[in-house]
């Protein structure tokens, strides 16, 4: 409820408002009344109320000059003048103050609380503004840290971005750099890991390279941690990634092979890019925990240039057991190395690192199994067979997916209905909020599943239940109480509609259900 305070040097008027004004079916509470504009004024300055019900004429300090006073220091108090001087300069005054209601003395209670519920009225739009515009800068402040990062992959990842995008982008997210020439950073895990291990492994390698040069922006894709920092030399560079490299391993969680682009401004990145997929394609060569910078790719096998696929698509699909597009994504992979050409040895380097991606999407103890076939890559003769061995594990993988989210789903409907069953006296309850207080997740969501699963809404199964429920109650009762058996079935205090519902359900009025039975 909003304060309001009574302000008033008569005091038959004031002790008359306090007593025949009903505050509390305004929204308001009485919390103070004054005798004067000065005594007002001290009492508001200790503790403002929301609203000041004021006179305009007193001794020492008039309504008008009180009002001008709050209102500079407490903009937010709002005034409701009462007068018995219809002067239009008092008017004009409090006008300028946000006065919106002047009413004449004498003034009823009607006019009184009708002027003190419009001003709630007021207040409540303010409050859900301000609570909008709270909510917007909080979603902002989440949401700004992910666009950013969604922008570096596009940036990377799509070759139709140009300087346009970017000086706009930069714009937008503040990314107030001079840099000349930018150089690209790529890191991949060697061992199996969990995906929080990617943020863990960003978030140690922005805080260590932060120490020797600037990052702008830093992102994951496709299982690799990538950031765009300036295009300094790379000496001091390694020396602060082998830093981080001490760190991962003191948390016990392996090695991780580390790729250093050239230099290039803003419009190569996506070609810095390929080379951080080259240079983390050398971990076949190099072994695990290796740092290769763009000097060791040029140095390196000529043929691994030109050969960089994401393959997130395929892990996605294969995430959410779509067999489908797990089977056409490989037959497009397969026919790229075919068209391509590639050196042996480079084609084998991919699919075993394609191979270790689909690894990571199975749990710990099948993950293991899997490693046992990380051999047949330095044995198998011929592309086809890579392809009938990949697109076996690949579609095993993604069915198992399958059936683990179906159960899941399943288990996740079963629940909702329990949780129906066990509180259909609960007359709030609805998907809604058993989405968000007991499952804590999107409520359209959750009803397009129970829908998939069941093939009815929630609503419809949930008084589906609850007549049931009331047909049970009904029949095990000596004589039929209406407002009890509508209690329990989540109809409160509304028998005639529990009536009308039970009826449209049975064909039969409660009362007449328990007689014909």
């Amino acid at each position: 409820m909003y304060e309001i305070m009574v302000v008033d040097d008569e005091v038959n008027i004031l002790e008359g408002i306090v007593t025949m004004v009903d505050w509390e079916s305004c929204g308001t509470r009485l919390s103070s009344k004054a005798y004067n504009g000065r005594m007002a004024y001290e009492m508001i300055q200790k503790n403002p109320p929301d609203i000041v019900l004021t006179d305009i004429k007193m001794p020492g300090l008039n309504g008008i000059e009180l009002i001008e006073k709050v209102h500079e220091q407490f903009p937010s108090t709002r005034f409701i003048v009462l007068s018995g001087y219809d002067e239009f300069e008092f008017a004009k005054t409090a006008m300028k103050c946000g006065v919106k209601h002047y009413l004449l003395k004498p003034s009823n209670e009607t006019k009184i609380e009708e002027a003190i519920r419009e001003v709630v009225q007021d207040l409540e739009k303010s409050k859900e503004k301000e609570e909008f515009i709270e909510n917007i800068r909080t979603n902002l402040h989440k949401v700004i840290p992910k666009a950013k990062e969604q922008f570096l992959r596009e940036f990377i990842i799509n070759k139709k971005y140009d300087i346009k995008e970017w000086t706009y982008y930069q714009e937008l997210f503040g990314l107030d750099t001079r840099w000349e020439t930018f150089r690209l950073v790529g890191c991949v895990i060697d061992e199996a890991f969990e995906y929080e291990h990617l943020f863990t492994l960003k978030e140690i390698l922005n805080n260590q390279i932060a120490e020797c040069q600037e990052i702008l922006l830093s992102t994951i894709i496709s299982e690799r941690v990538v950031l765009l920092v300036e295009g300094s030399e790379t000496k001091t560079l390694i020396d602060h990634i082998k830093a981080v490299k001490n760190e991962w391993k003191s948390l016990d969680h392996g090695s991780f092979t580390t790729a250093i682009s050239g230099t290039g401004n803003i419009t190569q990145l996506h070609l810095l890019y390929q080379e951080v997929l080259e240079g983390l394609s050398h971990r076949f060569y190099l072994g695990r925990g290796g740092i290769v910078t763009s000097e060791d790719i040029k140095e390196g096998e000529q043929g691994v240039k030109g050969l960089s696929i994401d393959h997130e698509s395929l892990l996605l699909a294969i995430r959410s057991g779509n067999k489908e597009e797990t089977a056409e994504y490989l037959q497009y992979f397969f026919n790229t190395l075919q068209k391509a050409k590639f050196d042996v040895q480079v084609v084998r380097s991919h699919c075993l690192e394609l191979f270790m991606s689909l690894m990571r999407q199975t749990d710990k103890e099948t993950m293991e199994q899997l490693f046992d076939y990380v051999p047949r890559f330095h044995t198998f003769s011929s592309l086809p067979e890579i392809e009938t061995f990949m697109e076996k594990i690949a579609l095993e993988i993604a069915e198992t997916n399958y059936t683990t989210k179906r159960n899941t789903q399943n288990q996740l409907v079963n629940q909702v209905m329990d949780y129906a069953k066990q509180h259909l006296d609960d007359e709030s309850l609805s998907l809604s909020s058993i989405a968000s207080d007991v499952f804590y997740m999107n409520s359209d969501y959750l009803g397009k599943l129970f829908k998939k699963e069941t093939g009815e809404k929630f609503s419809t199964y949930l008084m589906r239940e609850r007549m049931e429920q009331a047909v049970h109650f009904i029949d095990k009762s000596d004589e039929v109480k209406m407002f009890e058996v509508a209690e329990k079935v989540g109809f409160g205090n509304n028998p005639r509609y529990f009536s009308q519902v039970f009826k449209k359900h049975t064909g039969y009025t409660p009362t007449e259900y328990k007689k014909n039975s």
